[in-house]
């Protein structure tokens, strides 16, 4: 049996567009179009509203999920990508959220794990 070979990518994005921060709807529709251009299987797409503004949005994956959390006060917000599958497919849905997002300054890490082992890309 093949262990599982992980893709964990993580990043914060700073000095964003304050329209992609707002609204849970804006997440859902940035982690649905991440989705369909990655071309990984979403089985979930949700979200929850803070008060005043900002929101945590997820996408259940049947690979694993993508979370986004935003902070607009700060133009802020952090991304994790985890799956099991495609590490290409990862990749390119965090691509096209830092398209969609468009941040000033991004901190990422990728990280590669399997059941025996967590390394930095």
């Amino acid at each position: 049996m093949n262990r599982p070979d992980s893709i964990h990518i993580i990043a914060d994005f700073s000095d964003c567009p304050l329209d992609r921060l707002e609204t849970g709807a804006a997440g859902e529709s940035a982690l649905a179009e991440a989705v369909k251009e990655s071309g990984l299987s979403c089985i979930l797409i949700k979200s929850h509203q803070f008060d005043p503004t900002g929101y945590t949005a997820a996408a259940l994956l049947a690979e694993s999920h993508i979370t986004l959390h935003t902070w607009p006060e700060y133009l802020a917000g952090q991304i994790d990508i985890f799956t099991c599958g495609s590490h290409a497919r990862a990749r390119k849905a965090y691509d096209v959220l830092k398209r969609l997002f468009a941040p000033g300054q991004v901190s990422e890490r990728v990280l590669h794990r399997s059941l025996q082992q967590i390394s930095l890309e």
